[in-house]
């Protein structure tokens, strides 16, 4: 799982770009982004997990995030205090763009991608790639 990366080439900011996320918008890991990079990522107390939460109300081993056939489940592996999907306690359900999870006092926004940075990214990276714009065929000079 990639967390809070920056990455210089047209092509990683483009991965980036399109890759769903987590982003911590409330508790101890507010304003940090978890990319969903692999096939399921765990989230809970023990440093074992991929979002390791410091939290007295996150059970070791909390929920997952499971990506299948397209998309991206949410699984909660019968803690004590709920996984919560826009303030609705959750066993398993499916994520949708902008959902807000809950998990002890630390909340989540999933994103699954910034679609207007990566159609930029996609013109920019067809440009550098042919050197021609992608909506006049004009020619750019690439040294």
């Amino acid at each position: 799982m990639t967390t809070n990366k920056t990455f210089d080439s047209p092509i990683e900011r483009l991965f980036l770009a399109i890759t769903p996320r987590l982003i911590a918008v409330k508790g101890p890991l507010s304003g940090q982004t978890f990319y969903l990079d692999e096939p399921v990522v765990s989230i809970g107390r023990l440093g074992s997990n991929d979002v390791m939460l410091e939290d007295p109300f996150v059970s070791r081993h909390h929920c997952v995030i499971r990506k299948d056939a397209g998309e991206y489940l949410i699984e909660d592996l019968n803690s004590a205090n709920g996984t919560y999907l826009n303030g609705e306690r959750v066993n398993a359900s499916s994520l949708k763009e902008g959902y807000l999870v809950e998990i002890g006092t630390s909340r989540f926004l999933f994103k699954l991608q910034g679609s207007e940075e990566s159609i930029t990214l996609g013109q920019n990276l067809v440009m550098a790639e042919n050197g021609h714009t992608p909506l006049d065929g004009s020619q750019v000079g690439l040294s």
